[in-house]
């Protein structure tokens, strides 16, 4: 967790205690990895932050493609256009390891952020969190390979596991990178080779970090 995370993350937790409005408006709830989060209609009239754990946004295309838009961590809040009044874009969240998010309705995130100016302090916090978030996936997909962004990802993934074991397919894998399977297995296929990573049902064994965090530079 970043400085930025973990100020939001302070700044809202000492409200929820100190503040009796702020606390009762919040609603905390705990999801099991793989789990839905929230459809894109709660999304559109909610304000989530991530206390604990990784959230997954995505998108479905017509096609039925799933398009990942954003992988959150603890301090990350989602759900911000709903602030905008309008619908904002049919995205949906999944938590992708245990996680515990507070979750406050739309209307009263707005009329505490009128009063509270600590609440308010760590909206903007937030949201600009969330700005610096997606700038540097941009920057990622336009200027890095596929190579580094999928080891970035393993180690990512694979870090609050002792055993270093990545538990997502190759699809979905793809999903996360905004890429087809079928370059995400080729570019396994190599790391295979060169014996940084190990194959099994539905997970990857990670057997040399330092390799990875070379093939991944400055993304990691």
């Amino acid at each position: 967790m970043n400085p930025a995370e973990r100020n939001v993350t302070a700044i809202f937790g000492r409200l929820a205690r100190k503040n009796k409005e702020f606390g009762e408006s919040l609603t905390v709830r705990s999801f099991r990895a793989g789990e839905m989060v929230c459809e894109a209609e709660e999304m559109a009239s909610s304000v989530f932050l991530v206390a604990s754990g990784r959230v997954q946004l995505y998108r479905t295309t017509r096609e039925g493609r799933r398009f990942v838009s954003a992988t959150l961590g603890p301090g990350s809040m989602f759900g911000e256009d709903s602030l905008l009044g309008g619908e904002g874009p049919d995205t949906q969240a999944v938590a992708l390891e245990p996680c515990t998010i507070w979750t406050m309705p739309r209307q009263q995130v707005l009329e505490i952020s009128s009063t509270v100016a600590m609440f308010g302090f760590g909206l903007m916090l937030a949201m600009g969190q969330r700005v610096v978030q997606a700038e540097d996936r941009l920057e990622q997909m336009a200027y890095s390979t596929i190579a580094s962004r999928l080891a970035a990802l393993l180690l990512e993934l694979g870090e609050s596991d002792p055993a270093s074991i990545v538990r997502a397919t190759h699809q979905e894998l793809a999903d996360m990178l905004g890429t087809w399977r079928e370059t995400v297995s080729k570019t396994l296929q190599e790391f295979r080779r060169r014996g940084w990573v190990a194959s099994g049902r539905r997970q990857l064994t990670l057997l040399d970090r330092d390799a990875l965090q070379l093939e991944a530079g400055g993304l990691v």
